[in-house]
């Protein structure tokens, strides 16, 4: 007989959440990126100030996302 005395494995460890968390922080971070250079082509387009609005939003949304993840991943 099986003693039903002994703990189950939990699927929903801490392995799992990670996963999820990081996967998410990954995707997260490809949406503020591609964003922010959509809106700078855009500008560029809209008021043609050549790539200067594409170079800025581009960088300052890596900037945005780096923080983003620096502060969740700082949070654990």
């Amino acid at each position: 007989m099986a003693d039903s005395s002994t703990p189950k494995p939990d699927s929903s460890g801490p392995r799992g959440g990670n996963f999820a968390k990081y996967s998410g922080l990954g995707i997260q971070m490809l949406a503020i990126i591609g964003l922010g250079t959509w809106l700078g082509v855009w500008l560029d387009g809209r008021f043609g100030i050549g790539p200067w609005g594409t170079v800025v939003l581009m960088l300052l949304s890596v900037f945005i996302a780096m923080y983003q993840v620096i502060r969740s991943v700082s949070n654990d």
